[in-house]
């Protein structure tokens, strides 16, 4: 078993599936990596059948930031044209927003707004008295 710490970003609204073993929830977060001057995405599947995830799945929507923390698996399966590929899983055991504060009307959040410092006034050299 492998337990993981992940953030990334939601690739599609959540959704909650009921089926006859009960409810879940399911959604996909594209996670970057920088390797070797590169940006590579990982798409990871997450998954929950606890309740509070259920309900929180109307907030999960597409690009929001999240912190996944679970219990990661892998499986293969075979795209159209016969190639193994890997689904990576996580079995989430906590969510959190990453990021989330109000934002104005234009889309901003009050931190992004925040005021730069100001630059501490450089000594005249001129006025040295040594």
């Amino acid at each position: 078993m492998i337990h993981t710490h992940t953030i990334g970003r939601i690739g599609k609204d959540c959704r909650v599936i009921t089926g006859t073993h009960g409810s879940f929830m399911a959604m996909d977060i594209a996670v970057d990596d920088y390797s070797k001057g590169q940006n590579v995405t990982t798409w990871v599947r997450v998954k929950s059948s606890r309740e509070n995830h259920i309900r929180l799945a109307e907030y999960l929507t597409k690009g929001r930031l999240v912190l996944v923390d679970g219990t990661l698996s892998a499986s293969l399966w075979e795209d159209r044209n016969g190639n193994s590929q890997t689904q990576l899983t996580i079995t989430a055991d906590s969510i959190a927003f990453i990021g989330a504060g109000k934002r104005d009307a234009a889309g901003t959040r009050a931190e992004d707004n925040a005021p730069v410092p100001a630059v501490a006034p450089q000594d005249d050299t001129d006025d040295l008295p040594f």
